[in-house]
């Protein structure tokens, strides 16, 4: 009889070491699946889920007829994966053959390391040097000899990438090289590319050389606008002008898919997760006809051109409204030609000075004062004012006129642009009301256009108000400000007493709507009564008949305006004898204006300095082609159902 003690001692050896085993499967199940359940879910999404990101386009700028100013669209733009041009896509054969090893030995070494297999059927360059160093060690090699091998392969790989690809992307060869090699897994080679360029650059068949869709701004051709539209970045932000001001309403938001990879890297064809779809950006309706900024920017660069100015503005506007038609400098900016520039010309361009420069605005001053004192009641236009035959002293202050004058009408103080004839006006008011009449205009204060960047201008405080201000800020001295000031001021003047406020955006779309709701325009307050203003105009039409603006009293549309001519400050005291600025202010229909125009001259040269030599020619121009444009071709402006507009009223 055989003894079962044995066999009992190894049962009861086995069953217990079971039992534990079983045990600390299940407690590993329990940690895994309940008490790590989630943390692990989240790392494996992690490793097998990727996330695109679905560009969304930029809003479009529209002048007011529809026609695009600037817009968005996808272009093609060229970047490489460094990690993944180093190898190429199947490195079973290539990888031994670079270091040197024998295919069997390299089969057996992937048959007794299956863990790496999935590294080398989908190889970048670190996982590549990841499997050359375990084969080193596997052969017992030191490490140092198959990554150089390694190295040299990658290197001469490369090399040849960036012969290949360098005459197609315009690239140096060597710049090339060195982005290929960079230490990344994502580098931008050239952006906005033209599509000829991107099917080049795919018939290379380079690995890693791809080429991805974006959004690219295109501004319209031909306008040197850039210095007020403003343009994009290379990320798409906008950096100067209405690109910048409504960075926060044009540019979109983008989308988001999400896609299931497989152990290799491959896209499985069922998404994890819903896309959201990308949200463009909303549009934006200006005031600006596109039709009267051409008319502006050539006739801008004909006066910089002629005059070689520091600079030329222009202004274009609607009196009744307050509405930019047209907006201009030069030099200028055309976005679709400021590649190449320097960043100095760059800054010089870019200045939009009808809204940021500041001038002493001389004569165009004038007309102000003379209708506060009309208003007031003060004088009429027919009252008698002597100017002193040419020369006038005021305490002791010579003042002086560029004709000896004697007895002038308030009318003629005007016509002829008499200074001293203007600063016995502004003693007529006196200082308190002399200075709430360029409170009143505005001069001082910013308008809140749409743009950047707007000075308010300099006026002269209370504080520091002399005797001779009283005399001097009629004559346009002590008192400074940018051009699109004293357009909007002199709309006042002319559309029947009301101070608007300047404005450029006509309305903001949403991606929703198709009906954009338009602008109110906005009156400030009222200056001076229509009857007033209404005297005004037949002045200032007088000023072209007989006057100094009489160059162009041959317009086919009759035009009234002012002059100016401001000696500029000499940063050593007092006033230049060589610098000026030469102004007209011009509008017309006279009876009932619908234009008004501005051309500022800022230190002309070649012996012609007077605003009615400079620029009152230009404002004919404008004015001429502008009004038979309106006339024989009507805006049609997109704004759905549109209704008449109403007045607001804003009494700051």
């Amino acid at each position: 009889m055989h003894d079962a003690r044995p066999g009992h001692l190894k049962m009861g050896f086995i069953f217990p070491v079971f039992l534990t085993a079983v045990a600390v499967l299940a407690g590993r199940l329990y940690h895994v699946q309940i008490t790590n359940h989630d943390h692990l879910l989240a790392k494996a999404r992690r490793q097998s889920n990727t996330t695109v990101t679905l560009p969304a386009l930029r809003g479009t700028i529209y002048d007011r007829n529809g026609r695009k100013l600037a817009r968005s669209l996808l272009a093609p733009s060229i970047f490489v994966d460094p990690g993944v041009a180093a190898v190429p896509a199947r490195i079973r054969k290539w990888l031994p053959e670079v270091l040197g090893v024998p295919q069997g030995t390299f089969k057996e070494f992937l048959a007794e390391n299956p863990a790496i297999i999935s590294r080398v059927d989908d190889p970048t360059r670190e996982r590549v040097v990841e499997v050359t160093r375990q084969l080193a060690h596997h052969l017992n090699t030191p490490e140092e000899i198959l990554l150089g091998r390694l190295e040299r392969a990658v290197a001469g790989r490369l090399d040849d990438a960036a012969r290949r690809a360098a005459p197609v992307l315009a690239m140096p060869e060597r710049e090339l090289r060195e982005q290929l090699g960079r230490p990344k897994r994502f580098v931008w080679l050239k952006r906005n590319v033209s599509s000829a360029c991107s099917e080049q650059v795919a018939a290379l068949k380079i690995r890693g050389l791809c080429v991805r869709p974006e959004p690219t701004r295109r501004p319209e051709e031909g306008l040197h606008i850039g210095q007020w539209l403003g343009f994009v970045g290379a990320e798409g932000t906008g950096l100067e002008g209405l690109e910048l001001r409504f960075e926060d309403r044009l540019r979109g938001t983008p989308g988001v898919a999400r896609f299931e990879r497989d152990g290799r890297g491959k896209r499985i064809a069922r998404s994890a997760d819903p896309a959201v779809p990308p949200r463009d950006g909303c549009d934006l309706y200006l005031t600006i006809d596109r039709r009267v900024q051409e008319i502006v920017d050539a006739e801008a660069i004909r006066t910089y051109e002629e005059f070689s100015p520091v600079s030329v503005s222009v202004i274009v506007m609607e009196p009744a409204t307050g509405r930019i038609l047209a907006l201009g400098s030069s030099p200028g900016l055309n976005v679709a030609e400021m590649t190449g520039l320097s960043r100095a010309e760059l800054q010089v361009r870019l200045r939009n000075h009808p809204v940021q420069s500041v001038y002493e605005y001389g004569s165009t001053f004038k007309p102000f004062v003379a209708a506060i004192a009309l208003d007031l009641g003060l004088v009429t236009p027919d009252t008698k004012i002597h100017c002193g035959n040419g020369l006038w002293v005021f305490r002791k202050r010579r003042l002086h006129d560029h004709h000896p004058y004697g007895l002038l009408s308030v009318t003629d103080v005007i016509v002829y642009s008499s200074n001293i004839g203007a600063a016995k006006l502004g003693l007529r008011l006196g200082p308190d009301r002399l200075r709430q009449c360029v409170a009143g205009y505005q001069f001082g204060r910013r308008h809140g256009i749409d743009l950047p960047g707007e000075e308010p201008g300099i006026v002269t405080s209370a504080r520091q108000w002399t005797y001779f201000s009283t005399t001097s800020v009629p004559m346009g001295q002590e008192i400074a400000g940018t051009p699109l000031q004293l357009t909007a001021a002199f709309c006042s003047l002319i559309n029947g007493g009301r101070l608007m406020r300047p404005y450029l955006v006509e309305a903001v779309g949403t991606p929703d709507s198709d009906a954009p709701r338009p602008r109110s325009p906005i009156e400030r307050r009222r200056v001076i009564s229509e009857a007033t203003s209404a005297t005004m105009r037949k002045i200032l039409a007088q000023v072209v008949q007989r006057g100094t603006g009489k160059v162009i009293r041959n317009t086919k549309y009759p035009i009234g305006g002012k002059t100016g001519t401001a000696q500029k400050r000499d940063p050593a005291g007092g006033y230049s004898r060589t610098k000026y600025v030469a102004s007209f202010i011009g509008f017309a229909p006279v009876d009932k204006p619908t234009l008004c125009v501005l051309v500022l001259v800022d230190e002309p040269s070649g012996g012609r300095y007077y605003g009615g030599q400079v620029a009152a020619p230009a404002v004919g121009r404008i004015v001429d082609k502008t009004l038979a444009l309106l006339q024989s071709a009507p805006p049609d402006p997109i704004r759905p159902g549109r209704s008449s507009v109403t007045l607001a009223t804003d009494t700051r």
